[in-house]
């Protein structure tokens, strides 16, 4: 069951040239955090009981990387995650209706936690992420 909006997912050539904006607007950008299993590095935004997620590669040959290549911009709204209770059943509720998915397993992403998107062909292109975590994310 979806909980919440967990975040949105923005994708940024570099983290640090965005973090002033958010600062201006009053909001404490968290820690920078290497996510390993996707290849780039990442710094939450709480806004209320949400986060934005800057997402910045750090391996240029990822598909990550190339999504923001051919955006041809410095930055791009890439993803809404939405927080579920158990990613497991959700995944095998989503894969017995035949939704396609582009991670058949669940995956370590950032904040401790376990992250699954769905292939974008099941929202008409929107990416969508599923997030367990076991508590929200603290800012350091």
């Amino acid at each position: 069951m979806i909980t919440k909006i967990d975040h949105l997912g923005v994708l940024v050539s570099d983290i640090d040239a965005n973090e002033a904006l958010f600062e201006l607007l009053g909001l404490d950008v968290g820690a920078v955090e290497h996510v390993p299993a996707f290849g780039v590095d990442i710094a939450f935004i709480r806004v209320g009981e949400s986060l934005v997620e800057l997402v910045e590669p750090v391996d240029h040959d990822s598909d990550i990387a190339a999504d923001l290549r051919a955006a041809d911009d410095d930055a791009l709204l890439h993803h809404v995650a939405y927080r579920v209770e158990d990613i497991e059943a959700e995944l095998e509720t989503l894969r017995a209706a035949g939704v396609p998915l582009a991670d058949e397993t669940p995956r370590r992403g950032a904040g401790d936690a376990r992250v699954a998107f769905l292939d974008p062909a099941a929202a008409n292109g929107v990416r969508v992420e599923l997030v367990e975590r076991p508590s929200d994310v603290a800012l350091d």
